[in-house]
């Protein structure tokens, strides 16, 4: 109550003085404060770099946190905004929706001023220089209108153009940037699309970006729009093609849990509108909503909420280092501020200007933490790469600036009041009685150790948190992906369908670019898929003969790809039963599959599964009765740390026949060759890249890599979340070394006497310097105590960020604490040596 008393009178004092007095005080109190820090260099650089640190790496992670968690979504009423997925089982609880399911809840959902479908699609663009394969969406025309963005130029699309015959784009604001250079006349030009005519109707303004990143499905955000135009093969889909996100917005006054009961007797409409033979296994169909924003922002809140946690903790570390400097050098302004109190300056004079320094000192470590904030920034966007959501929305803009300013406002507060108010009532006799040096009192040494005890606790819970996200990433890392990566390489691009018009032009296509890999000198097995290593996307309802033992309603839903030449044997993926595919499956006879083994496990326990059946859907489908003709390992379909699905291999030749059209091609028309090498592995780079463009000139390759950078590209999540806890646990450690190794060396020197005392007594230099070493222990010890207890509460919090590490880990605790333990000692070791190094009778004389 006392110090909140002497903060009262303060303010009270400073409201009441005349403007100009005050502005001249203050103006005296600033010009001495920084003669003061210019005297103490060595002080003020310690002080202001730690602040700076502290302060730069919050300015940075709230340049993230505020784009990706504050921002407001640029769209008029962001809350009314919604995203509904349909939940069609255990096994795809977030899916997206069917044509037809969405075009029947279209129709009867009163909640919603209108839904929009929209679905990520990959375009080859040409017509505007050099051919290039961009990220497209098709959309319902009426998403412009549900999200309430207008164009910048032109139209967006109505009605009438979602038709399969209306071939009209609207672009991206970035498109227009980049391929048009902002030509104002672009309205009506026509460009090409997968080599078919399409006419620019409308061009978007900066602020729009969709879809957003960070969605579960369709996250990638377009470089241009066109109409999604379902096709009639697509509105009878019932039970299939569960990939079109669906986007709404509530009507005014409707609230999110009036949308959720209304759409749950919809449900049953929806199911009424299928096939009779599909009814009866609908019965399990949901479909849920959530709002828009946390569709888009989803897990990331939890790690960037964390990271800031971890940055204010950095911050706290570094005012407990500057209050412990200015405690420390308090000891040597002793008789300076008792002069000024003997001449009639009061506690509240004395302690205004100890606050006027302790601002300037933070305005000066907050201007140098603005700039490295701004630096800091940088490196964590290049870092991440695109695993952040909303990653438009990051910038430097004035919110961070306002928020640095803040902060540097504040820390003065944290670091500056308490070492003011206990210097400015330090007992004016006794300081002037010791002349320039006073004696610290045991009040004053007990609150140094103190901030160091605060200071290695919260080091302690960084520290073990930056253990278990690093624990994490070497268990992501050591997981199996299921294939060899070494001396593989993988080539990514996709057919354009305004050339590649039928099934056999596509078969000829996949088997020309893998013939022409098999002939480059040093490759010794090549093969293509429809999905790349890690990123097998389809996902397919399966049902087995009558031979399986009994499975959850005769369906399951399995991971599903489609492979020519030797697939297997370039991937180094092993064979468990029977054989690969041959040149001859797939063109004539019985359709055949090969199967992970998960599946074969979960369908057929121990049974051979070689000469069993499968089928696509459920067993009245008309989809053809398949024949298992191998068994291979499981591999990852996703990233390392994802959920692994049963798996289906097809021959691309029996699936894509001559008769397949629209829609479903697209979709095969994706080309992931892979090749084996024992040469170089970018003279095989070259040459892949090479074969395809003499296989078609005007293909743009999308991507050429080793598949080890695909490998690696899957975990470039947990390796940001874990590079920047690590960061900032070790810039906490230095901190806190700092800090101990301040308080132990003002104690070397205060007690100089002592010790010279202790060693005329006998004692060795052993002795003393196990003293040193001991109050450095116990400091860590208490911090040690402390932070364990706090991390144990933080910790919980990183649960669902973990993979196969439990968040109580003991040996990630029990590293941590040595850790502390090593710093403690190590920070101790120069002032130990120096106590070693006390001379008894010079330490007595100048007692």
């Amino acid at each position: 109550m006392a110090l909140l008393a002497l903060w009262r009178d303060t303010i009270r004092g400073i409201v009441a003085t005349a403007p100009r007095e005050h502005l001249d005080m203050l103006r005296q109190d600033v010009g001495y404060g920084l003669r003061n820090l210019r005297r103490s260099a060595g002080f003020t650089a310690v002080a202001i770099t730690a602040l700076a640190v502290g302060i730069g790496a919050n300015t940075a992670v709230f340049s993230i946190v505020d784009g990706v968690l504050f921002k407001a979504l640029p769209y008029p009423h962001p809350e009314q905004l919604v995203v509904a997925f349909e939940n069609v089982g255990p096994s795809l609880e977030k899916a997206g929706f069917s044509p037809p399911d969405f075009e029947t809840l279209r129709r009867h959902a009163t909640s919603f001023t209108d839904l929009a479908a929209y679905r990520n699609v990959s375009y080859e663009l040409s017509g505007v220089g050099r051919s290039v394969r961009v990220k497209a969406a098709k959309v319902s025309p009426s998403l412009f209108s549900v999200l309430g963005a207008n164009p910048a130029l032109g139209r967006t699309m109505t009605e009438g153009d979602d038709t399969a015959n209306a071939a009209v784009a609207v672009l991206s604001f970035g498109t227009w940037s980049s391929a048009f250079g902002r030509d104002p006349n672009v309205i009506g030009r026509v460009v090409s699309l997968d080599r078919r005519p399409y006419t620019i109707v409308g061009v978007m303004p900066e602020s729009f970006t969709f879809p957003s990143r960070g969605s579960a499905i369709n996250g990638e955000p377009a470089a241009l729009f066109v109409p999604m135009a379902f096709t009639p093969l697509e509105r009878q889909a019932f039970g299939m093609m569960y990939n079109n996100s669906v986007v709404g917005r509530l009507k005014a006054g409707v609230t999110l849990e009036a949308a959720r009961s209304e759409l749950g007797v919809l449900t049953r409409r929806v199911i009424e509108a299928y096939p009779p033979y599909l009814k009866q296994f609908g019965g399990g169909l949901l479909i849920p909503i959530a709002p828009l924003e946390e569709e888009i922002v989803g897990s990331s809140r939890r790690l960037l909420l964390l990271l800031m946690g971890a940055v204010a903790i950095v911050l706290l570390i570094a005012c407990a280092d500057v209050a412990n400097l200015m405690l420390t050098r308090a000891g040597s302004r002793q008789r300076e501020l008792a002069i000024r109190s003997a001449m009639g300056a009061s506690p509240t004079r004395v302690v205004r200007q100890l606050l006027t320094e302790s601002f300037v000192l933070a305005m000066l470590g907050a201007a140098l933490g603005l700039l490295l904030g701004y630096g800091t920034l940088r490196v964590f966007q290049s870092l991440a790469g695109t695993t952040l959501p909303r990653a438009e929305s990051i910038g430097f803009d004035w919110r961070v600036v306002l928020f640095t300013a803040s902060v540097g406002l504040a820390t003065p507060i944290l670091f500056g009041l308490l070492p003011a108010l206990r210097t400015a009532f330090a007992s004016t006799l006794h300081a002037l009685k010791e002349g320039s040096y006073s004696t610290a009192g045991v009040g004053r040494q007990r609150l140094l150790r103190s901030l160091v005890v605060v200071q290695f606790a919260l080091a302690l819970m960084l520290s073990v948190a930056a253990g278990l996200f690093v624990r994490s990433f070497l268990r992501v890392l050591a997981t199996d992906p299921g294939f060899s990566v070494d001396h593989v390489v993988n080539a990514m691009t996709t057919l354009p369908t305004g050339r590649y018009s039928n099934g056999q032009m596509v078969k000829a296509f996949y088997a020309q670019a893998v013939d022409a890999a098999q002939q480059i000198p040093g490759v010794a097995l090549a093969g293509a898929s429809t999905d790349p290593p890690l990123g097998i996307r389809e996902r397919r309802a399966l049902t087995p003969d009558l031979s399986a033992r009994p499975v959850p309603s005769r369906v399951r839903l399995v991971a599903a790809t489609w492979t020519v030449g030797r697939y297997f044997e370039a991937l180094g993926i092993p064979l468990k039963r029977g054989r690969f595919f041959t040149d001859a499956d797939g063109r004539s006879g019985q359709p055949v599959v090969i199967i992970s083994e998960t599946l074969a496990r979960d369908v057929w326990g121990s049974a051979d599964p070689v000469g069993r059946q499968i089928k696509w859907g459920i067993e009245v489908s008309h989809a053809p009765w398949m024949t298992v003709v191998g068994v291979v390992g499981d591999i990852k379909q996703g990233p390392l740390d994802a959920e692994t699905f049963p798996l289906v291999y097809e021959p691309l030749a029996q699936e894509v026949t001559d008769e397949m059209r629209g829609v479903i091609l697209p979709f095969y028309a994706d080309v992931n060759l892979v090749a084996r090498t024992a040469g170089s592995v970018d003279t095989t780079i070259s040459a892949i890249r090479a074969s395809l463009q003499r296989a078609d000139p005007a293909l743009p390759v999308a991507k050429t890599e080793e598949l080890a950078e695909i490998v690696n590209d899957s975990v470039r999540a947990r390796r940001f979340s874990m590079t920047l806890v690590s960061a900032f646990a070790i810039v906490a450690l230095c901190l806190a070394a700092i800090g101990i190794y301040g308080v132990l060396a003002n104690v070397v020197l205060e007690q100089t006497r002592e010790i010279g005392l202790r060693l005329a007594l006998g004692a060795t230099r052993a002795d003393v310097l196990w003293l040193v070493f001991k109050r450095a222990l116990i400091m860590a010890a208490a911090g040690a105590a402390i932070g364990v207890a706090g991390a144990l509460a933080v910790t919980q919090l990183m649960a669902g960020l973990l993979y196969q590490i439990r968040p109580t880990d003991a040996v990630t605790f029990l590293g941590a604490a040595l850790l502390l333990a090593g710093l403690a000692a190590a920070a101790s070791l120069i002032p130990a040596w120096r106590a070693t190094r006390v001379d008894p009778l010079v330490a007595l004389r100048a007692g």
